[in-house]
């Protein structure tokens, strides 16, 4: 169809479409006009933020203010956008309702289904029979209902698994979605393929960067054997949650962890007890430990974000035990673009720590400074200097073990199922490479695993999981 017999037509918030017209201004008798007798002329001044509808045909009553679009709708506002065949609403409600299918997208979601009611002035509504994307979710439910910064799904399921059968979901009575914050499911069952493996009456997930799946993971470590892990979040209000680490090794045995942990938009606070593993294999007994820990943010005007962390807790690993003292404050500067395809990343702070074990006290100071570089869609480099100043410290768990390090790597993605990865750390004060590290990552479709080769340790590490929620 030409441009010329499709119909474009703008109108202003709180004018004609989806506002209800001042009474003064309301026509004696209702008009029904065809859309392609409206003419910008016609229309009032441009308003800052416009609805525009384009369909086929349109008409509209200035009295009753009801519209009606049909044929390749497509109605946008604000980032959203809205299409169907067939589409009534009622300018005075600020509403349009749909009994067909169709589309509701937003910046932040992709979503199908029939029934469809919306408010553009409340930004709220529904739909029936959905299915579609929230953030990196794949969802689908009996109804969802939409709000500003909330999506509450009926009898549903979600999953990361793109396939029309997943291999593994969570479907619940009930599920709430924050997009870029949390999930919380209500009566959520975990499925792998068509079997039930486990069942929650509440569970809670993080679905912002670094969130975790409940799902199973397991893996091989040369130091701990084989391993099989499972984290569970269970939500006492929206942001006091109990969780538990289910880790078993067949080395080390059974090592789990548990707390409880408020998170606010701001900060999180919480309480931690158990065994905790770091990336060197190096254990550590919580009894119980106190973290609070304020999320980055930025200071002031200045293009550099800040964060704190204060823990106080009893320590223990097989030869000592302490009560912990750790505050640390640590800045970043915002990446910093050199070209098209390299960025710098800056960053300082100062960490100290106090222990009652040998009642030591010691400041340690950061600097790090990153270079990466994207050489193309495939192939992409990096190159690192840390130095941390005072790095000895009472517990080897999660301590930095050079002073002066210089780190590189790249990877390489071979096809859409296998990427590999290098990566090297250079001891400066004593001229010797620490680590070399062979990666080979494999996408299996909806689930992904990690084999890792440490050279100069000849540890071999595996790890299969679902793909990252």
């Amino acid at each position: 169809m030409s441009n010329n017999n499709k119909i474009i037509l703008g109108l202003l918030a709180l004018t004609i479409v989806f506002s209800a017209p001042h009474a003064s201004q309301a026509q004696e008798t209702p008009t029904t006009q065809p859309a392609q007798a409206v003419t910008a002329e016609q229309a009032p001044q441009a308003p800052k933020a416009p609805i525009v509808i384009e369909a086929d045909n349109l008409s509209f009553s200035d009295e009753t203010g009801d519209i009606r679009a049909e044929g390749n709708v497509v109605i946008t506002n604000q980032g959203q956008k809205v299409e169907a065949e067939l589409v009534n609403g009622n300018t005075k409600l600020s509403e349009i309702w749909i009994n067909d299918e169709a589309q509701f997208s937003q910046p932040d979601s992709h979503l199908t289904g029939h029934h469809t009611l919306y408010n553009y002035k409340l930004k709220t509504g529904s739909m029936e029979n959905v299915k579609g994307k929230i953030g990196r979710k794949y969802v689908a439910g009996d109804i969802i209902n939409i709000y500003p910064e909330q999506y509450v799904i009926d009898r549903g399921s979600t999953t990361n698994c793109p396939a029309k059968v997943p291999d593994y979901h969570v479907s619940a009575d009930k599920i709430e979605i924050w997009p870029g914050d949390q999930m919380i499911a209500y009566n959520a069952k975990f499925w792998i393929g068509n079997k039930v493996i486990f069942s929650l009456p509440r569970y809670r997930q993080s679905i912002g960067e670094g969130g975790e799946s409940s799902f199973p993971r397991i893996g091989y470590d040369s130091e701990q054997g084989i391993y099989i892990k499972q984290h569970i979040d269970y939500p006492l209000t929206n942001r006091l949650s109990a969780y538990a680490n289910l880790d078993y090794y067949t080395k080390a045995d059974f090592k789990p962890s548990f707390g409880i942990i408020q998170r606010e938009e701001n900060y999180s606070i919480g309480v931690a007890q158990g065994h905790f593993l770091d990336d060197d294999d190096n254990w550590i007994k919580k009894e119980p430990e106190f973290k609070l820990t304020y999320h980055p943010r930025q200071l002031g005007r200045m293009p550099v974000s800040y964060s704190f962390t204060a823990i106080y807790g009893k320590w223990t690993d097989d030869d000592k035990t302490s009560w912990h003292q750790e505050y640390e404050l640590y800045f970043r500067h915002n990446p910093i673009k050199l070209n098209d395809t390299m960025n710098l990343y800056l960053g300082t702070g100062i960490e100290h720590i106090r222990e009652s074990y040998d009642n030591s006290s010691q400041n340690i100071f950061k600097f790090d400074a990153t270079v990466d570089k994207k050489w193309s869609e495939r192939f992409n480099t990096w190159v690192g200097y840390h130095y941390t100043k005072n790095n000895e410290t009472l517990f080897e768990y999660d301590s930095d073990d050079l002073s002066r390090e210089l780190v590189s790597g790249f990877t390489y993605k071979i096809d859409k199922m296998n990427t590999i990865g290098v990566s090297h750390s250079y001891d400066l004060d004593n001229k010797r490479v620490e680590d070399v590290d062979y990666t080979w990552y494999r996408n299996l479709h909806c689930w992904q695993a990690a084999i890792t080769y440490r050279a100069e340790r000849d540890q071999i590490k595996f790890d299969i999981s679902t793909t990252r929620w």
